[in-house]
């Protein structure tokens, strides 16, 4: 059978009951302003359920929270009957309900996915080529476990994720550190706004760090007196990344500050044109130098192999290759 419309007293609807909800962190005031100027112009979906006086919503949520925050008592509502729309079916009505106006946030995308792994048994399978596409999810295991697994984090990490405040993949590498050292992190990555690929230096610095020397982050944390330079607001907020990078790069690798150190002051001396590009390995671990440079003319060409020739006997090439 169709559903009933009818007009519902807002004291019928069990509010509590977020059984079909999948919505996060709404953003309301729009919505106010509509129903406190028109009403409610899309009707809830309820049901009811056996041995259950209140009606159960289904879909609408966010209309119900707008009336009762705009004084209405009543609503307009589809009402299925004890057995007129199952379980499954009444959560998937919530979820096309939500994905016909809008673009799900990934907290709620989670919602879904979860749901429709945990309490219908949907196939991790079918989940990735099905319902990832039509939630705008990359297509794969990761990425459908990583949804699921965001719904579980403190809804900090979760706020900042739909905030855009971190990446999804940093809010579950913090989500799996202590509950100290999740403070630590929040801070440092929200603060700082850092970007994906920054992101992923910082954690592989981090987690190298603190595996190496058995230590937690707000150890570390503690040890190089990074708060001072997380906070220092007189520094923008490049400059702040720039050095709380370079005292991690320096702890993780203790030679590497030196090696740069004098790498620069040999490259000085070896004083090649700026046309002539010279790199060494990534953190000097490797056995080779890397030499490139621009001509425009034979006499150019003539005049650079020249100057690295000479650069061959000199003692500053000799500091280099000890670097190596």
């Amino acid at each position: 059978m169709a559903p009933a419309f009818r007009n519902v007293d807002l004291a019928e609807i069990d509010a509590h009951d977020l059984t079909c909800v999948v919505t996060y962190c709404p953003h309301m005031e729009a919505l106010q302003r509509s129903i406190a100027d028109a009403g409610v112009l899309t009707p809830l979906h309820l049901r009811a359920l056996p041995d259950r006086e209140p009606l159960q919503l289904v879909s609408g949520w966010k209309r119900l929270l707008a009336c009762q925050q705009t004084g209405h008592k009543q609503v307009p509502a589809l009402v299925y009957d004890v057995g007129e729309l199952s379980d499954e079916a009444a959560l998937l009505l919530a979820v096309h309900d939500n994905l016909g106006c809008r673009t799900l946030n990934a907290v709620e995308k989670g919602r879904v996915l979860q749901r429709l792994r945990e309490r219908f048994y949907y196939p991790a399978d079918e989940l990735v080529k099905t319902w990832c596409p039509r939630l705008d999810v990359t297509p794969r295991l990761d990425a459908l476990q990583a949804h699921c697994t965001l719904i579980n984090l403190d809804d900090t990490l979760q706020h900042a994720v739909v905030t855009n405040a971190l990446p999804l993949e940093t809010a579950l590498w913090i989500g799996r550190q202590g509950a100290v050292d999740r403070k630590v992190l929040l801070s440092l990555f929200v603060t700082l706004k850092l970007g994906q690929n920054r992101a992923r230096e910082f954690i592989t610095l981090i987690d190298e760090i603190c595996l190496r020397d058995r230590c937690g982050v707000a150890q570390l944390w503690e040890e190089l007196e990074l708060d001072a330079i997380l906070n220092d607001t007189n520094l923008p907020a490049p400059q702040r990344i720039e050095h709380l990078r370079r005292l991690l790069r320096t702890r993780r690798y203790p030679l590497l500050r030196a090696h740069e150190a004098q790498f620069e002051a040999a490259r000085r001396q070896l004083r090649l044109p700026s046309q002539i590009s010279l790199q060494p390995p990534p953190y000097f671990d490797g056995a080779q130098y890397q030499v490139s440079f621009r001509f425009g003319s034979r006499e150019e060409l003539q005049a650079y192999a020249q100057k690295l020739s000479e650069s061959a006997v000199t003692e500053a090439l000799e500091v280099l290759l000890k670097l190596l």
